[in-house]
């Protein structure tokens, strides 16, 4: 995958908050909605702050966007990874937190193996939400049981992580692009599989391998005791987060990563997706105004489907202070984007 990314002016001291999935792309009148937003903090923020950045994916077939979403990718920018589209180290980096591996093995390979429902209907399999599930420690612990020797005759290494969230460790994962979770939730899976990016005849040894262990513990779940009597079978799992982490680990401070937006957009829930937003413009942007009057240069990168918009705190001009007062910003023109084609 390509994308469009201009310079980026490097700032040590500046403290970044990254808000994903608060860009909306429309389909309509969504923007007219968007004009109206009462977002009083983050019409403030706009008001003196000055956009530095816009990085925009290119369409590559066969997918329509990239593997890792805008978010991720601003994340990894902003903690100084390297960009590799699909192999942002996001499962090396859990496992180096807990003691899993040691800052010098960096060349490991690793992935999230995450339980979810694929739900088939009229012949296309959708992703469901992996947090509908509602995975209790008893019922992840009989599954990691069931499955973890099958990962191992194929020599990856399971390790429990969270309920329903696994960590895989392998030299085959440490070069293997594969879609977030985040791209893949409520779509049809077939365009994200692991190696669906290149042509079946060119699937990788490890891509090969992925799939078949997805169909075997598919049998396996299909008749596991723990879906019995669940209004949500746990019928697959998913993988994603590959990679391996660089050799110098990055020294750049973490952004503060605010999730509150996620669900809404998800689920496709404009409404929903403004009263969220009314949450972070109160508790986090408002915030972040009151660190720029205390002299603390600020960050805000806000992410959606396809894009993200980096905007730094700076002291207004006298043409910005003169036109927002004529002409204050409105909402759909920073808030909604256009959907990619072809």
């Amino acid at each position: 995958m390509t994308s469009v990314l201009t310079s980026v002016p490097r700032h040590a001291l500046r403290d970044t908050t990254l808000i994903p999935f608060s860009l909306w792309t429309t389909h309509g009148p969504e923007a007219a909605v968007l004009a109206k937003a009462e977002l009083p903090h983050l019409r403030a923020w706009l008001a003196q702050a000055q956009r530095v950045d816009v990085q925009v994916d290119l369409v590559q077939e066969p997918l329509l966007a990239t593997l890792s979403p805008p978010h991720e990718r601003a994340w990894a920018h902003a903690v100084g990874w390297s960009s590799c589209d699909g192999a942002l180290p996001w499962a090396a980096r859990a496992a180096l937190e807990h003691g899993l591996v040691a800052v010098n093995a960096s060349q490991d390979g690793w992935a999230f193996i995450t339980l979810c429902n694929w739900h088939v209907s009229n012949g296309q399999v959708t992703l469901g939400d992996p947090a509908y599930l509602q995975i209790d420690d008893a019922t992840d612990a009989a599954l990691f049981s069931a499955m973890q020797s099958f990962f191992a005759e194929d020599g990856i290494a399971l390790h429990s992580y969270k309920p329903g969230q696994w960590l895989a460790h392998s030299p085959l994962l440490a070069d293997l692009p594969t879609a977030s979770l985040d791209r893949v939730i409520g779509r049809n899976i077939d365009p994200w599989l692991v190696g669906s990016h290149v042509a079946a005849d060119a699937l990788s040894p490890a891509a090969k391998l992925l799939r078949r262990l997805q169909n075997e513990m598919q049998m396996l779940l299909y008749t596991h005791p723990v879906n019995e009597g669940r209004s949500l079978t746990i019928n697959s799992f998913w993988v994603h987060g590959t990679g391996a982490l660089p050799a110098l680990q990055p020294t750049r401070p973490e952004p503060v990563v605010v999730s509150t937006l996620r669900q809404s957009a998800l689920q496709q829930d404009l409404m929903a997706w403004l009263d969220a937003w009314q949450h972070v413009d109160a508790h986090v942007i408002a915030p972040m105004l009151a660190r720029v009057a205390a002299g603390q240069a600020q960050r805000l990168v806000l992410c959606g489907e396809h894009e993200f918009h980096v905007y730094d705190s700076a002291k207004p001009s006298l043409w910005q202070r003169v036109r927002t007062h004529f002409a204050p910003t409105s909402f759909d023109t920073v808030l909604a984007v256009a959907p990619l084609k072809d």
